[in-house]
Formats: C-alpha cells, sequence, structure tokens
C-alpha cells in the first residue's frame, strides 16, 4: 500500500510530464493540450462538428463579408457602367468567459493507473470528456439570464440564434407533427443560406430524432424498416437529422455545421490538490471559452414539440 508520500511523489510525476516545464506552471504541455482539445470535441456530436478558434486573447472578431444582391450587369463597349456594388461585412464578437472543473480520483483508480506510462493521457482523457459534453451544455442552453450560475456565463446557439419557431399551442406547427416542425424551421431560413442542404443539420432532442424514426417505420418502406432496426442516420429533404443529448426537450436547432464556431483561449490549466484525509487527488481544471455563429442569420431554432 502506498503512503501518502508516495502517493503525493507520483501524482506530481505525472504533472510534471503534463506540463510546460518551462514555465513551471500547471499550463498543459502543448501535446498534452492538443490531446485535451481533440478529446473535449470528440466527446460530443455537436463539437466535433463546429469550428474551432484558438483564440490569441481575450476576444476574437468573427468577421464575415458577402453581397447581397446582383453583381453583374449587362455590359457595353466603350461605355464605363455606373456605380459599383460594395459588399457587406459584419463582425460576430467572441468574447471568453472563464470555467473551472474539479474531479476527485480516488487514491485506489490513482494506484491502478499511475505507474502505467501513459497514465497523464489517461487524466487527461477522463477530465476532457466530461468537460466536453458540460461545455456543448453551454453552448447550446447558455443564457445570461439563467439561474444556473454555469448555464449564466453566456448566451449560447439556441439564444443568440436570430430565428425562432415555436409549436406552442399550435402556433407555428402542429406541436405532435415533427414534420410540421422540420417544415416550419426550413421555411424560416431565409433561402440565401440554404444553396448546400448537405452542410445543414437538425440537432434535435432525443425524443425529437425518436419521434421521426417512428414516422418513417409506420410507412411501411424499406426506410422505415432500417429506421427501425438500425442506427444509421436520417435525413428530412436533404437535412441531417441528428440527436443531440444537451438538446433541451421539445427543441431542434437548425443550422449549417459550418455556421457554429467556439472558441478556447488561454492555455488549458489542470492543478492538483492533494485531500490525504481522503485519500483522494482533486485535479482543478480551469479554461477560458465562447461560443457564436459565423452568421446568426441562418440558425432557427424549433421549440414546443410534444410528441
Amino acid at each position: 500500500m502506498d503512503t501518502n508520500q508516495d502517493m503525493l511523489a507520483k501524482v506530481q510525476n505525472a504533472m510534471k510530464a503534463m506540463q510546460r516545464s518551462d514555465l513551471g506552471s500547471s499550463i498543459l504541455a502543448r501535446e498534452k493540450r492538443q490531446r485535451f482539445v481533440r478529446t473535449v470535441s470528440a466527446s460530443t456530436k455537436l463539437l466535433d462538428r463546429a469550428r474551432r478558434i484558438n483564440m490569441q486573447s481575450h476576444t476574437h472578431d468573427i468577421d464575415r463579408v458577402g453581397f447581397a444582391a446582383r453583381i453583374l450587369r449587362a455590359a457595353t463597349e466603350a461605355d464605363e457602367p455606373n456605380g459599383e456594388s460594395s459588399p457587406n461585412t459584419d463582425t460576430n464578437t467572441l468574447e471568453s468567459v472563464e470555467a473551472i472543473a474539479i474531479a476527485g480520483l480516488t487514491d485506489s483508480t490513482l494506484e491502478d493507473n499511475i505507474e502505467e506510462e501513459d497514465f497523464e493521457n489517461t487524466l487527461i482523457d477522463l477530465i476532457a470528456d466530461r468537460a466536453g459534453l458540460d461545455l456543448e451544455e453551454l453552448f447550446i442552453q447558455g443564457d445570461k439570464s439563467s439561474s444556473d450560475p454555469f448555464l449564466a456565463l453566456t448566451d449560447g446557439w439556441l439564444k443568440k440564434a436570430a430565428n425562432e419557431v415555436d409549436g406552442t399551442s399550435d402556433a407555428d406547427f402542429a406541436s405532435d407533427d415533427v414534420e410540421s416542425m422540420f417544415d416550419s424551421m426550413i421555411h424560416a431560413v431565409p433561402k440565401k443560406y440554404l444553396r448546400n442542404r448537405e452542410d445543414w443539420k437538425f440537432y434535435a432532442h432525443w425524443d425529437i430524432e425518436d419521434a421521426y424514426r417512428n414516422v418513417l417505420r409506420n410507412r411501411g418502406t424499406g426506410l422505415g424498416d432500417s429506421a427501425q432496426t438500425t442506427a444509421q442516420g436520417l435525413a428530412y429533404k436533404g437535412i441531417g437529422v441528428e440527436d443531440s443529448s444537451n438538446m433541451p426537450a421539445g427543441t431542434v436547432l437548425l443550422a449549417p455545421s459550418s455556421n457554429l464556431v467556439y472558441g478556447m483561449y488561454r492555455d488549458i490549466r489542470i492543478e492538483p490538490d492533494r485531500q490525504a484525509k481522503k485519500r483522494l487527488t482533486d485535479f482543478v481544471t480551469t479554461m477560458r471559452v465562447d461560443c457564436h455563429y459565423e452568421d446568426e442569420n441562418a440558425a432557427v431554432v424549433g421549440r414546443g414539440f410534444s410528441g
């Protein structure tokens, strides 16, 4: 049985392998940070699809530029056309907020794993896997007016979307008809954004994705059979349908995957806090993050599906 001093020494040795020795701090070494970020992204479908920005300061501008109207015109030889077309420019800003996680690992867990050469990677994966789920929850459900202190850190994608349809009292769609909901959401998208439907996704609460599988099953077709018996991906009118564990009940987000943006600023820190009397070590992880859209007009939130 390891003594407390032995366990502390092992934890410290593992942390040294993870951290930037040139700074003598808790900042993850570059390769360990990359592993942490990859694991965070891989933990959830939405973060894996979204575009990640490695922020170089606590704020980062997401600039977009485009032409809203026709720029070609009839040309006449030896005649200079009048006027010129100017692009529209807009900016969304990521403003990082700090999040903290405290993961307690018991001595028995550490003893079973600390001798392994790859222990620090195991530790990073354990923390990053859960952090990914939590960050997705924040980026989806974040609302500065929330009574939940974590969700109140920032406004998430549901709050920042420019378009919304509501099935409450059948205002915009029949609340018990999943296809009616999908149609209403598609109609709410400004049509200039729907040139490439393959990049768009319905990110739905699990019950909504399941309800759509039941609709397909009841049609008695080959597609219905596969929707019932396999986990193959679904689509509605050329747009993929995916369940998202952090989507609130009765809610769907429709957006191109490339339009979802999140940023991580500052080196990720993991610091050990030894609790000898409890025979465990708390690993305190801190990071600064935020989320936004490339263009919030190319996103629709659907609420109020009741099944």
